[in-house]
């Protein structure tokens, strides 16, 4: 194999891991200034933000090994502290096997919602004649239905994914759920109505983070053990016939083998002389964005919560995070760190102006700050792809190109270049994969 046959774009965890992988014969190049993709974090006055929350989670001991060894001693455990605020109250997550503290009508309509859709047989469940069985359907409205019930449905599920994806949840799949919806047993669920249940549920109920640096001291572990990385190195065209990527410098890269970590929406202005189909395929993504607020706290008291969500619309945000919670290094003494997360889509527009002084007084509203002069740092960021939109037309969309690419050796992954809902140990492993792939080849 010749030297930098292997062209890698985009220097975030996935481009990191593939080159980590590949050991040799590769060359990476990322457009900005530094290595780490959405795996960064900013330094700003002694507080240490992070493009948005970023935890380990584990369930592959390949992973946490490699992980372990990078960080050599610098990786924490922390078992999950997440909470719900609705009706004026904090509750425990999963909201669907924690109902106690709730309003009785509330808990009322949960149980019986639950009950119904567990046991049809025994009293009818709603759903026959009136929303369509799941199995015909299939979408993440039926499936809530059919899994929690009306009253779940209603109090938290349906206002909070209606938040979160800004689209109704009948206009999307079941695919992604792959275990990050929690199903507890109905008599997990009667235990968290009458009773303050710690009972742990679902993929994170433990993650690790860092003890010192925030998430960007995994990125530096990788970029410290890859060779041939360039920084600056925006690619403006992808000739896939020709096999070249042409950067805005004007310097040209041939590649028997392309790894591309580039959104798919923004990958689709670079490629060159596509067929209909594939162009069509392009146009049927969609996504939504995170305008993501990092605050910095005057404050001595850290928070036991890791993060809560807000399944109601009084409030602009769908979760609030306390990196502090994980790390008290992520801030000058005395100082407490935030960050706020709010959706929104060609669906569902934000104004930008207005935004964050709104989330600031929503803040104040829930008792999370005391007051609007104890924030010092106020560091928004603007995510563009949040996450994939998994409607109706994402996977046959997605392999239509994947499929396409392929032909000239170029191969999507990450996150954006996949398309899919990934946690980090998701995106490591995926670089990983792909490395394999072309190696054996």
């Amino acid at each position: 194999m010749k030297k930098e046959e292997i062209v890698i774009l985009g220097g975030g965890l996935a481009g990191l891991s593939a080159a980590y992988h590949l050991k040799s014969g590769y060359a990476l190049f990322e457009k900005e200034p530094d290595l780490g993709g959405m795996a960064r974090s900013l330094n700003k006055d002694g507080y240490i933000f992070d493009y948005d929350g970023h935890l380990l989670h584990f369930r592959n001991e390949y992973t946490f090994n490699l992980v372990s060894e990078l960080l050599n001693g610098n990786l924490a455990p922390h078992k999950r502290n997440s909470w719900i605020y609705s009706k004026n109250i904090f509750t425990r997550y999963p909201f669907q096997a924690n109902f106690y503290g709730l309003p009785k009508q509330v808990v009322k309509d949960c149980l019986v919602g639950l009950i119904k859709a567990k046991i049809p047989l025994i009293l009818p469940s709603p759903l026959k004649g009136e929303r369509g069985e799941s199995e015909g359907n299939g979408n993440f409205e039926n499936w809530i239905m059919k899994t929690f019930g009306k009253g779940v449905a209603d109090h938290f599920m349906l206002p909070y994914n209606r938040k979160f994806w800004t689209v109704e949840p009948k206009e999307l799949t079941c695919e992604w759920l792959d275990g990050f919806v929690p199903v507890p047993d109905i008599e997990d669920t009667v235990t968290g109505a009458i009773s303050d249940n710690t009972k742990p549920y679902g993929y994170n109920s433990r993650f690790w983070y860092p003890v010192k640096g925030g998430i960007s001291e995994l990125a530096k572990e990788f970029s410290g053990r890859i060779r041939n990385a360039h920084v600056n190195k925006k690619a403006v065209t992808i000739d896939q016939h020709r096999r070249e990527v042409v950067f805005e410098d004007a310097a040209i890269k041939k590649f028997r083998n392309l790894v591309t970590t580039i959104p798919l929406p923004e990958l689709s202005r670079l490629l060159v002389d596509m067929p209909a189909d594939v162009k069509q395929a392009y146009s049927m993504l969609r996504w939504t964005s995170i305008f993501v607020l990092n605050l910095g706290i005057k404050s001595d008291v850290l928070s036991e919560r890791h993060w809560v969500y807000y399944p109601e619309d009084d409030f602009i945000f769908y979760r609030t995070g306390f990196p502090t919670s994980f790390s008290t290094d992520v801030a000058p003494e005395h100082r407490v760190s935030i960050y706020v997360e709010i959706a929104y889509s060609d669906a569902k527009r934000i104004e930008r102006n207005e935004v964050v002084s709104r989330a600031i007084s929503d803040l104040k509203k829930c008792g999370v700050i005391a007051d609007e002069s104890d924030v010092e740092i106020c560091l928004p960021m603007d995510i563009k792809y949040g996450y994939a939109l998994y409607d109706s037309n994402r996977k046959r969309a997605v392999k239509v190109i994947k499929d396409y690419l392929e032909k000239f050796g170029i191969y999507t992954i990450g996150r954006y270049g996949s398309w899919r809902y990934m946690s980090m140990e998701d995106v490591i492993l995926e670089g990983k994969q792909i490395a394999d792939k072309i190696i054996t080849a």
